[in-house]
């Protein structure tokens, strides 16, 4: 697979915040991220609109552009953000350009991110963003989060990114390209919670049960919405990917580079971090080599002890029940085990900040290796709507 190598954080002019009454008044937070997993399209005349939902307000904003699996320098000709009016339309007057250094153009190096300038617009909590980025290219393989399990871009032919209306773009694709997040400017008493883990915190499976015109129903959604009703400070941004595992990079490359690689360019690099919640080690156990359950645990330490040499709390959550499900490596008793000897560790050994016990909000009290039927997606691996919100309801928010 390529490289799993870590950021180079490319960071440009931004200007300070208009009304701020110094520089310490207020700082950048996460409002929205995704990890990036692999190497994913080239374009070549072609503008690529995304679609984000925020979890936290503001009226400035930047965003993040990542190459960090491109295999040469990826030159973005021209970057817009805009509030969605819904599909890949926008509303024409919050229609904004975005600049890097006070140039329209950047070029990411091979292997970087790069942050823009500050934009006003004002973000809504829970809105829809959609940012366009147009590519002259041709381009080399871009850097993609593969499974965004919403709707995750659209493409159109040409610079598009000056148009309000979504004529011209073609049906959506459930990824994101090359953005890797959006960060607002907030008050200095505001923090960024980073959910980290595979496809459990990237919210596989959210839309089944789910009620009828929702959207975003991953673990980390529903958690956002809670820490809003609770007017609590907190943004929380999902650096989940799909098949991912703490030791081991994915095989395929879509499952991305291994927890303990990309930990710096997910988490440490996130602006306003204080606490980072892992959920993550079912994988190890489940796919080819297994791990034994020392081994997921000496992951689980390294992940505590990196997160607290960067000033971060670190929060462990319990792994949740596979039994029943069709892979033997993950539905079988030798693989509950398994699981279970880790989550003994996880509750008793006092090594993190905390425990969030995931395990026990969702397994079926009767059959405890299998998820409850209420909030099993039916695959007995992956949670629905309302497993997952259940899930978030377990976060005990003293422990952020």
């Amino acid at each position: 697979m390529k490289r799993a190598c870590l950021t180079a954080l490319v960071l440009l002019t931004m200007p300070a915040p208009a009304g701020a009454a110094g520089p310490r008044a207020s700082h950048w937070v996460g409002a929205w991220a995704t990890a990036p997993s692999n190497a994913g399209p080239s374009y070549a005349a072609q503008t690529v609109r995304l679609v984000v939902n925020t979890h936290r307000g503001g009226s400035r904003l930047r965003l993040r552009l990542s190459n960090r699996f491109g295999d040469a320098p990826l030159r973005i000709d021209r970057v817009s953000v805009a509030r969605r009016a819904g599909g890949a339309a926008v509303s024409a007057r919050s229609l904004r350009r975005v600049w890097f250094g006070g140039r329209r153009a950047v070029t990411l190096p091979r292997g970087a991110d790069v942050v823009s300038d500050g934009v006003r617009l004002g973000v809504r909590p829970l809105a829809d963003l959609a940012v366009s980025l147009y590519l002259r290219g041709p381009t080399t393989a871009s850097t993609l989060h593969q499974v965004a399990n919403e709707v995750g871009s659209y493409v159109a032919s040409g610079d598009r990114t000056g148009a309000a209306s979504g004529t011209g773009f073609g049906s959506p694709s459930g990824a994101w390209p090359v953005l890797t997040g959006v960060e607002v400017r907030a008050p200095r008493r505001v923090g960024t919670v980073v959910a980290f883990g595979d496809s459990i915190t990237d919210g596989y499976q959210s839309w089944v049960a789910r009620r009828l015109g929702r959207r975003n129903t991953r673990w980390p959604d529903f958690l956002a919405r809670r820490l809003l009703r609770r007017d609590r400070p907190l943004s929380v941004v999902n650096a989940g990917i799909s098949g991912n595992r703490l030791r081991l990079d994915g095989v395929p490359d879509i499952f991305g580079p291994s927890g303990l690689a990309r930990l710096d360019g997910d988490v440490l690099a996130v602006p306003g971090v204080r606490t980072a919640i892992v959920l993550e080690g079912i994988n190890d156990i489940g796919q080819d080599p297994a791990a034994a359950p020392r081994q997921v645990i000496a992951s689980l330490r390294q992940m505590v002890i990196r997160l607290r040499l960067a000033g971060i709390r670190a929060l462990i959550g319990t792994l949740t029940p596979s039994g029943g499900n069709a892979r033997p490596t993950y539905g079988s008793a030798e693989a509950n085990a398994r699981r279970n000897a880790v989550n003994r560790w996880i509750r008793t050994s006092g090594f993190a900040d905390g425990v969030i016990d995931f395990d026990r909000a969702i397994r079926d009290p009767a059959r405890p290796s299998r998820m409850h039927p209420w909030y099993d997606s039916g695959d007995h691996l992956h949670p629905n709507a309302r497993g997952y919100r259940r899930m978030a309801a377990a976060v005990p928010l003293s422990a952020l």
